[in-house]
């Protein structure tokens, strides 16, 4: 196997995107994943959902259903599909799902044994299903020599088929991309068949010369035949080479399907998606593609006592519009929660819950929302669960809300899109330090960390962007790097121009930060490559034990005040050299630092040890989870001089600014507390007037500020004229 001269060179072509529908914001939601729900309940669901006033319809069609033989399609239920659809102009989403999920046609594996993934214990991955694919899952590997052959084949019937069809909307290239088989892995590792294997090496062979491998891995080969892929995350050098060629690898599979299907169509949008967090692959991967989106949980948010939990929705928003090629991305799978069959494990979604995520993916420039899914799966015990319909079709609560949100965005239309205005604050994501903690078995608690400053800024109405090194920071107020551990050549080219530059943002860095070489083993001197502007060393490390929390040694003592750490808090114990002037410490061990000009501040501890959450984030991760605490969020932003965009006074409201395509400003306000809230906004910038755009009524000024009253999961969307 070769990689190509066209590695990576191939996406989608640039294209007009917003004229395939008739709403500047379009709502839709799943349906089809055949066979299910059969053909005599299209023609009065179809009805519902138009009136509704959602535009989309999503299909999952999965080839093995399609290509029952070599080289022969039975389309006509999807035939079917696409003329009621446009009989009740609705647009049809409809998904290939040829490298992920679903199971490719068993006459190709029975033609091509060798298709079949191999895992890293040489064991080979068997016929198999999921919640997600009741008639098979994914067993194939796109690695293989003959995979773009017949995806080809396919596309060729499939897409000129339909891209002429008025009902088309969107195409959903590759839902979910990961790995070869990631869906059915029984542990997260890449597929190992000897084509794969062949693959990477070619891939090294083209960016390496032997000595240089060597030098890259701390190796001695001295031949080519020795290499071969590394089989643990125990390596991490070697492992996180071996992720690189995969990422990559999926970036060169998904842009030469995009590419291919923009020569069978080029007008449609097509879309790929990540999960509900950061994944160290989405850099590589969603460029190659017209826009972003991801998959997110929803329920266990508002029906616990900690309904600003739903931040961490919010957060895989924002980094979805980070990622996205023109930070373009889509809502595309709003779950109505994951019940599980016959034992369930949660609360259902609230209605007020699902219109929150309509109304948060809006204020964060989403193209447009999806709920996964209209009826349940009725084929496996993914149901009852995720649906907005009841098992025989009628509506829940959450759809009775979509509904009314779908209207209240409606009486709006002449505002979107909205333009987001950059924050003061920025949240760094390190993908390479992702996989270090992952490597680890700690790639959870990394994004819980990650995402931690973020719960708690949001709930005070502070906005924020999400960040990598590849992008600008210069502009930011402040930027907080979360256990930046792993500094490579792109991150430290960013962290030094700023340390070196005569001003720009203050830089706070905690835990783990600068621990590892760009090539994944510890640093020889850390901070990795920052030593010379940074006067500060890592002396050793340490454990707040079971034994220190019993004893009262497990208090920090900071500038804002002092916190109790959590037994199993890591902390690095730091050496202030130079003018670098101790901030914070455990007992008599300095733990946070800070440079003489002020611009750097580093703590050796993670922040998010400072509070904690019983709502972690995550479907199935233990809590608690980590939250940086409110007062020491509030000295982070004083000590960089950020202010919020508003003075909120009474009752707790998230408020958010954003501008209208009309001119001046947006203010959307939403209440997630179960009682009425009555508030009074006073905005940073200077007002003329405001008017409630949903209550339809001009609001009294008293000093620039104005008074809300919002019932519980209520928006509300103020136009101010900006003077």
């Amino acid at each position: 196997m070769h990689i190509g001269d066209q590695w990576m060179q191939l996406r989608s072509s640039d294209k007009t995107l917003d004229q395939a529908f008739d709403r500047p914001f379009p709502v839709g939601v799943e349906y089809y994943r055949p066979p299910v729900p059969p053909p005599e309940y299209w023609d009065e669901d179809f009805r519902r959902i138009s009136a509704a006033g959602m535009s989309i319809v999503r299909v999952w069609y999965s080839w093995d259903w399609v290509e029952t033989l070599p080289n022969h399609y039975e389309f006509d239920d999807l035939d079917r599909l696409f003329d009621l659809a446009a009989q009740h102009g609705l647009k049809v989403w409809v998904d290939t799902p040829l490298g992920t999920h679903m199971a490719c046609p068993a006459w190709m594996l029975r033609s091509h044994p060798d298709m079949r993934i191999v895992r890293r214990d040489g064991s080979v991955q068997q016929n198999t299903t999921g919640a997600f694919a009741a008639h098979g899952a994914m067993t194939h590997n796109f690695d293989h020599p003959m995979w773009r052959v017949y995806v080809e084949r396919y596309l060729r019937q499939f897409v000129p088929r339909y891209k002429d069809h008025e009902a088309l909307g969107v195409w959903g290239t590759w839902d979910g991309i990961g790995y070869a088989g990631a869906w059915t892995a029984p542990e997260p590792y890449p597929p190992y068949n000897d084509y794969t294997i062949a693959k990477y090496k070619d891939w090294l062979y083209h960016n390496y010369t032997l000595d240089a491998l060597n030098e890259r891995l701390l190796r001695r080969y001295r031949s080519w035949e020795d290499v071969d892929a590394p089989r643990s995350k125990a390596a991490p050098v070697e492992m996180r080479l071996y992720l690189q060629f995969h990422r990559e690898n999926m970036a060169d599979h998904l842009g030469w399907m995009a590419d291919l299907i923009d020569r069978l169509d080029g007008t449609h949008e097509q879309r790929s998606h990540g999960g509900s967090y950061p994944g160290p692959h989405h850099e590589t991967v969603s460029p190659q593609i017209d826009s972003w989106g991801l998959s997110h949980h929803s329920s266990n948010r508002l029906t616990t006592d900690e309904p600003y939990s739903i931040a961490c929705e919010a957060y895989g928003f924002q980094w979805c519009r980070a990622m996205g090629r023109n930070n373009r991305w889509w809502n595309e799978e709003i779950y109505g929660s994951f019940v599980g069959g016959l034992h369930p494990t949660e609360k259902k979604t609230l209605g007020q819950e699902s219109a929150l995520y309509i109304w948060l993916t809006l204020i964060e420039g989403g193209a447009g929302a999806m709920f996964w899914q209209y009826r349940p799966e009725y084929m496996t015990y993914e149901a009852p669960g995720l649906n907005i319909a009841a098992l025989d079709g009628e509506p829940t609560e959450r759809f009775d809300a979509a509904t009314a949100t779908i209207a209240q965005i409606d009486r709006i239309a002449n505002h979107l899109p909205l333009a987001i205005p950059r924050a003061d604050v920025a949240i760094a994501y390190s993908g390479p330090s992702d996989d270090a903690f992952d490597f680890n078995d700690q790639g959870v608690q990394f994004i819980q960390h990650h995402r931690a400053l973020y719960r708690t800024l949001w709930a005070q109405s502070e906005a924020m962007d999400l960040v990598t090194p590849a992008m600008f920071w210069s502009e930011y107020s402040m930027v907080y790097l979360p256990h930046f551990a792993v500094l490579d050549e792109g991150a430290l080219a960013r962290l030094r121009g700023l340390l070196q530059a005569s001003d720009g943002p203050h830089l706070v860095a905690d835990g783990y930060f600068g621990t590892f070489a760009g090539k994944g083993h510890w640093s020889f001197k850390p901070p990795e490559g920052l030593s010379d502007l940074i006067d500060c060393r890592i002396a050793d490390f340490d454990v707040i034990a079971d034994f220190d929390v019993g004893a009262g040694k497990n208090v920090v003592q900071m500038e804002c005040g002092t916190f109790t750490l959590p037994a199993g808090t890591t902390y690095s114990i730091l050496e202030a050299q130079g003018d670098t002037a101790p901030i914070a410490t455990i007992g008599d061990e300095v733990v946070g630092v800070r440079s003489a000009d002020g611009r750097f501040t580093w703590y050796g501890f993670a922040l998010s040890a400072t509070a904690s959450s019983q709502v972690t984030g995550q479907p199935g991760a233990p809590a608690p989870a980590g939250l940086v605490h409110d007062e020491v969020a509030t000295a982070l932003l004083a000590t960089a001089g950020v202010e919020s965009w508003f003075t909120l006074t009474g009752a707790r409201i998230v408020a958010f600014r954003r501008h209208s395509r009309q001119g001046g400003s947006l203010i959307f306000a939403l209440n997630v507390e179960r009682h009425p809230a009555r508030t009074r906004v006073q905005p940073r910038w200077p007002i003329g007037s405001a008017r409630n755009l949903l209550g339809e009524q001009n609001l009294a000024l008293c000093d620039g500020a104005f008074e809300l009253t919002l019932g519980f999961g209520e928006a509300a969307v103020i136009h101010c004229v900006d003077i």
